[in-house]
């Protein structure tokens, strides 16, 4: 089933957003409909965190998540502090 979700008039749902197998890294500042769809389709599965990187909102774009293996690594930019 597909669900369509917008952050602030965005497509891009990967740029402010990032989905591994262990969580998933939201923006903080979208509207409540961007995060409520995460919640209510992921939330009893996996944790879901609310942050920015660096103060940027562009999550998905400045990291990368382990999808298998170990599951606990995340690269972030050089901008993370």
């Amino acid at each position: 089933m597909a669900i369509r979700v917008q952050f602030e008039n965005s497509n891009e749902v990967g740029v402010f957003s990032r989905l591994t197998n262990s969580y998933v890294l939201i923006a903080l500042g979208g509207s409540e409909n961007f995060s409520s769809v995460f919640e209510a389709e992921l939330s009893q599965h996996i944790p879901l965190v609310y942050t920015t990187i660096g103060g940027t909102r562009v999550i998905g774009r400045v990291c990368v998540g382990n999808r298998k293996g170990n599951r606990k690594g995340l690269l972030v930019s050089s901008i993370c502090t």
